[in-house]
């Protein structure tokens, strides 16, 4: 039996419709449909989404809402289905009356709102829960310890906090997240990449499918969006802070291949802040030490290709300029030639990869590139007083 078959067929048995949301289009139609006031908010189409986008694959929903009106959320082969509506009791005129009053005196005619639920059948709703389970077990989903989480909006005091934040309006959650790009844009303008990260992660919050890994919807194509989405706040925060726009296109260039090359969500979420470190300290440099845009690109060049053959006259050419010019340029602003700045990176990562690997002398040289063991020898003894070998000792690592 098909998903679609299995809710026809308990709709048949129960009188309780069974709905399959698995596009816009259907949850707009539902919403409509049993939209009945405005304090049923959770049934606007963006918030349903919104909603919907949270459930968690090993969790049944039961949705008590503020009429007093039920419904069972569920995924099924990670597709959202509700049952419902139904009530679990018939109101006389003055149980109406005080259901109104619960809700800040709500005034509505109690004729009009009975009418509207009339057509609802009345069941238990551990009845509904059983036929979810039934349901669920007869298209082959293992479902006996299965969560069942109770939303009663009809006392908001005993939600959660994220409970809440579902069915808080749209547009203050599309508000909210607004204000915190603007935020992310403004800390990576300066540099200051904690702040920049702590936005990104408030972000991170913000999007539906990204709180919660198993969430429907939240598969590594959304994520590679929205890392597209991330690169162009953090690329026109980069721009307005002044770095050139070559080297903005290469950074946020290669980004992007990363993106598109991790086989999971959580080396995209890395990514994420692995970018917002590079840009911010790129951008701190620019501030603070007065990195001209031509400088900052063969940094960014010489600490990224570092392992690779690099040649001034090669560099010079990927940046449009003469090698006398580059080497002028660059000397007058870092103190050092293009050629002593890549030296201390290899050395550097070096040094960092003989206290923190177990690769042998000859390999750490490779790996910085540098072919010639003896000469590397050499360049390393020359920036750290010492042998690569008496450095890993004096370390205390892998002796």
């Amino acid at each position: 039996m098909t998903l679609p078959e299995a809710c026809s067929f308990l709709q048949d048995l129960t009188q309780i419709p069974a709905t399959l949301l698995s596009g816009s289009r259907q949850q707009a139609l539902f919403c409509h449909a049993y939209q009945f006031h405005p304090v049923q908010n959770y049934l606007n189409p963006d918030t349903l989404s919104y909603f919907l986008a949270h459930l968690n694959p090993s969790q049944i929903v039961h949705l008590t809402d503020p009429l007093g009106i039920h419904f069972i959320f569920t995924l099924a082969d990670r597709l959202p289905v509700v049952l419902g509506p139904f009530c679990t009791e018939l109101l006389t005129a003055s149980d109406c009356h005080a259901l109104f009053h619960g809700l800040g005196s709500l005034r509505l005619p109690v004729t009009d709102y009975l009418a509207y639920r009339s057509p609802f059948p009345v069941m238990e709703d551990r009845q509904v829960l059983h036929l979810t389970r039934c349901l669920l077990k007869n298209l082959g989903i293992a479902c006996d310890d299965w969560e069942i989480r109770n939303l009663d909006c009809q006392n908001p005091d005993t939600f959660d906090q994220e409970d809440q934040e579902i069915y808080r309006p749209y547009s203050e959650l599309i508000t909210e997240r607004y204000a915190t790009e603007q935020r992310l844009m403004e800390n990576i303008f300066l540099g200051n990449r904690f702040a920049a990260i702590a936005n990104w992660r408030d972000l991170h919050n913000y999007v539906a499918y990204t709180r919660n890994p198993k969430n429907i919807g939240y598969t590594i194509e959304n994520a590679r969006i929205s890392a597209a989405v991330t690169r162009t706040v953090i690329r026109v925060a980069a721009i307005n802070a002044g770095i050139p726009a070559v080297l903005n296109d290469k950074i946020s260039g290669e980004s992007a291949s990363i993106v598109r090359n991790a086989s999971t969500i959580e080396e995209i979420n890395k990514e994420h802040e692995r970018l917002i470190s590079e840009y911010c300290q790129i951008i701190y440099d620019h501030r603070t030490r007065g990195y001209s845009g031509l400088v900052l690109s063969a940094i960014y060049h010489i600490e990224h290709h570092y392992s690779q053959a690099i040649t001034i006259a090669a560099l010079a050419k990927e940046l449009e300029v003469s090698p006398n010019y580059l080497t002028s340029r660059f000397h007058t602003e870092t103190g050092l030639t293009p050629t002593a700045y890549l030296a201390r990176t290899r050395m550097s990562q070096a040094a960092w990869n003989l206290a923190n690997t177990r690769l042998s002398i000859h390999q750490v040289s490779e790996q910085v590139g540098i072919l010639d063991s003896n000469y590397f020898v050499k360049l390393f003894k020359r920036e750290y007083g010492e042998t690569p070998s008496r450095y890993r000792e004096k370390m205390g690592l892998f002796k």
